[in-house]
C-alpha cells in the first residue's frame, strides 16, 4: 500500500509539475484525497498510539477520564454515540483532516498534486497522531485568514485547534509572517542560530530555568538530561543545517529567478524559515523532543515551497533531476521515520500496512 500510494501520488506530481494536463488535474486531486482518506481511515493495528486511542474511543462513554483535550474527547464521544466501530471514527477523522488540508493546498499551492505527494512523504510516519493531526489540519486551513488579514477568524481557528492539541499555540506567530523580510536579517538570524547550535549553548542552560515555563516542560527536560541527552554532535548538527537550509539558501540566492512566484510565496518561505531555525537551534539538545511537535506546524510549509524552487532551474533536465532527488528524499524520510519507531519500540508499527478490510484482528503492538 505504501509503495502503491507513493508511486501513484508521484505520477500525479509529475503530471502537475512537468506535463500540466489541466483537464485531469481536478480529477487527480480528488482521487488523491479520497485515496488518502481510505489509506488512513481503513488502517488497522498500525501507527503511533494505536492501543491508546482505540481503547479510549471504545470506553469514552463509560468513564470520565480526561486524558485528552476536550475537543478530541467530544469528537470521540459524538461518534461513539452512534457506533462502537473504531474504523468509522478513523474514517471520519481522516475526512476532517484531509478536508481541511486539501482546501488550503488546492487554493494556495502552485502545484497542488506535488504538494499532496510530498505531504504524504513527510507526514506518513505521523499516522496515528490523532489529536495533533486535527489540530495541525485546522492550522493549515487558517492560512486563508492570514492571507485575508482576518485576525479574529485566525484566532478562532487557533482556539479550536488548541481544543484538540495544546501545541497549536505555537502557530499563533504565523499570522505575522505574511511579509517580505530583507535577506541580511535572514542571514544574520541563520548565522546566529548556527553558532548557538554548533557550540551546544542550549545544553549549557541551567535546568531549573525550564520550570519557569511549566512544570511539565521542566519534568520532560530533566528526564532527557538524566537520559544523557545533553551531548552536542557537531557532525549531526551540520547535517541538520544542510538538510533544513538547502531550500532557504536557494530561495535567497536565486529569488529573482523564481518564475511562478505569487503573493503567497513570502508566507510559505517565512513559515519554513522559522521551522528550520527552531529545528537547528534545538537539534541534538535536551529540548529537541519537547519542541518537535510545535515545529511541525512550520515545517509543513516545505510542501508549498519546493514547487517555487523547482522553477529556478532553467534546464529541463536539471529540473527533472532535482524532482527525482526530492522524491528520493521523500522516500528516505518515510524509511527513516518507520525505522525510528522500529528501533525505539523493538517492533515495526507501520510495516506491513494492514487494513480492517482484510484483517481486523491484526495489531502491530502484539507482535
Amino acid at each position: 500500500m505504501y509503495i502503491f500510494t507513493f508511486s501513484l501520488l508521484g505520477l500525479f506530481a509529475i503530471d502537475d509539475v512537468f506535463l500540466k494536463k489541466g483537464k485531469y488535474a481536478m480529477a487527480f486531486f480528488f482521487f488523491a484525497i479520497v485515496l488518502l482518506i481510505f489509506h488512513d481511515g481503513l488502517r488497522w493495528g498500525i501507527g503511533t498510539d494505536w492501543n491508546i486511542y482505540r481503547e479510549y474511543f471504545e470506553d469514552c462513554l463509560d468513564n470520565n477520564r480526561d486524558n485528552f483535550e476536550i475537543g478530541y474527547m467530544l469528537l470521540s464521544q459524538a461518534i461513539r454515540i452512534f457506533t462502537s466501530n473504531y474504523s468509522v471514527f478513523l474514517v471520519v477523522h481522516a475526512i476532517i483532516v484531509y478536508g481541511l488540508i486539501s482546501k488550503s493546498i488546492f487554493r494556495f499551492a502552485v502545484n497542488p498534486l506535488f504538494s499532496i505527494f510530498f505531504f504524504y512523504c513527510i507526514m506518513l510516519t505521523y499516522l496515528g497522531m490523532n489529536r495533533q493531526y486535527i489540530s495541525f489540519a485546522i492550522c493549515i486551513y487558517s492560512y486563508k485568514f492570514i492571507f485575508d488579514k482576518k485576525i479574529i477568524n485566525f484566532l478562532a481557528c487557533i482556539a479550536i485547534a488548541f481544543l484538540f492539541h495544546k501545541s497549536a499555540l505555537f502557530f499563533i506567530f504565523a499570522y505575522f509572517l505574511n511579509r517580505e523580510f530583507k535577506n541580511k536579517y535572514l542571514i544574520s538570524i541563520l548565522g546566529t542560530v548556527l553558532i548557538i547550535s554548533l557550540f551546544g549553548l542550549m545544553n549549557k542552560l541551567p535546568l531549573d530555568i525550564f520550570f519557569l515555563f511549566s512544570e511539565s516542560i521542566g519534568d520532560k527536560v530533566t528526564f532527557y538530561a538524566e537520559s544523557n541527552f545533553l551531548t552536542t554532535n557537531v557532525f549531526l548538527t551540520i547535517l541538520a543545517l544542510l538538510k533544513r537550509s538547502i531550500w532557504i539558501m536557494l530561495a535567497v540566492a536565486f529569488r529573482s529567478r523564481i518564475k511562478n512566484m505569487d503573493a503567497h510565496f513570502n508566507f510559505f518561505f517565512n513559515l519554513y524559515f522559522i521551522g528550520a531555525i527552531i529545528y537547528i537551534l534545538f537539534n541534538n539538545t535536551i529540548l529537541q523532543v519537547v519542541v518537535a511537535r510545535g515545529v511541525l506546524y512550520f515545517n509543513i510549509a516545505e510542501i508549498f515551497l519546493i514547487p517555487y524552487i523547482l522553477t529556478i532551474f532553467k534546464n529541463d533536465f536539471t529540473r527533472k533531476l532535482v524532482f527525482i532527488l526530492v522524491a528520493i528524499y521523500g522516500m528516505l524520510t518515510i524509511q527513516k521515520g518507520m525505522n525510528f519507531y522500529k528501533e525505539d519500540l523493538g517492533f515495526d508499527i507501520y510495516r506491513p500496512y494492514n487494513s480492517v478490510l482484510w484483517d481486523s484482528n491484526y495489531n502491530a503492538y502484539d507482535q
